[in-house]
Order: structure tokens, then C-alpha cells, then sequence
């Protein structure tokens, strides 16, 4: 008996048996082979190091993408917040401009100007207007200027007249 229970447990503590060293090729010749242990089948290419490996670089690059949107939106925001603050302080200028135009419209003076402007005005006032189409008026020559100097002038004479004197 004692025999008996040997046999397997010798067995079971056996290095593993490895294949033919040697393989027939075509021609019925053996062939040196690399040894490999029996029963076990060659890796599929997926070991559990492999596989934490990968799962670590999804995550990596999850991370990264994630932080690179959160880097875009922040700065998109930005740029929105800089628009709307332009985009206020236009709004508050022209809300300024428009309060002291309504401040002036309010004025006796300006309801006198545009009431003349439809005719209506004080009595003993003559209401005049220019003719649509007319001749244009005849320049003014300001006082203190020669009247022949009114006419213009070439560039070249302008330049002389510069670096000469009149």
C-alpha cells in the first residue's frame, strides 16, 4: 500500500515533461525544436500585467482629456465674460449719452428751436427757408484774410509758400 500512495505523489512532484526536442520536418529528418513544457498553452498576449498596464493608460488618458476640455471651457468662458463686460461698458456709455441727450431735448430753449423749425413762432417773427435744389451761398471770407487767397491753392504753390514764406 505504502507503494501504492508513492507512485502518484511521486508523480505529482515531478518537474513537468517537455516536448520532443526534436521535430520531423518533410524530409523525415529531426529537427532541433525549443523545449516547452507540456500542457501549457503559449500566452495569448494578454496577462493580467499587461492588462493592468492598459487599463492605467486608459485612465491616464482619460484624465487627461477631461482636464484638456475643462482647460478649453474655462478659457472660452473667459473669453464670453470679456465680451460681456465690453459689451456692458458700451451699453452703459451709450445709456450716459442718451440720458443727457434727453436732458437737453427737455430744454425751453431746443422745444422753442424745433418749434420754429415747423413754423411755429413767437408773433411779429418772419419764417424763412432755403429753396430745396438752390444755388449754394457764396463763401464767407473770414476778417483778417486776403479775399484772394480764398482760391485754392496747388500743392506745389503750398509747399513754395511754405518753405519761402508769402
Amino acid at each position: 500500500m505504502d507503494a501504492a500512495v508513492s507512485r502518484p505523489l511521486r508523480k505529482s512532484l515531478r518537474l513537468p515533461q517537455r516536448a520532443d526536442a526534436t521535430r520531423r520536418n518533410h524530409g523525415g529528418y529531426r529537427t532541433p525544436v525549443s523545449p516547452r513544457p507540456l500542457g501549457r498553452r503559449p500566452s495569448s498576449g494578454l496577462s493580467r500585467r499587461r492588462l493592468a498596464t492598459l487599463a492605467g493608460a486608459v485612465v491616464v488618458a482619460w484624465i487627461v482629456v477631461v482636464f484638456a476640455r475643462a482647460v478649453a471651457d474655462s478659457a472660452g468662458s473667459t473669453a464670453r465674460a470679456d465680451t460681456v463686460r465690453r459689451d456692458t461698458t458700451a451699453a452703459a456709455a451709450e445709456l450716459v449719452a442718451e440720458q443727457v441727450e434727453l436732458v437737453l431735448i427737455q430744454t425751453p430753449a431746443f422745444v422753442r428751436l424745433q418749434a420754429r423749425a415747423y413754423g411755429y413762432g413767437l408773433p411779429g417773427e418772419q419764417a424763412f427757408a432755403l429753396e430745396p435744389g438752390g444755388t449754394s451761398a457764396a463763401v464767407i471770407t473770414p476778417l483778417g484774410e486776403d479775399p484772394a487767397g480764398a482760391r485754392p491753392r496747388s500743392p506745389l504753390e503750398a509747399w513754395l509758400q511754405l518753405i519761402f514764406g508769402p
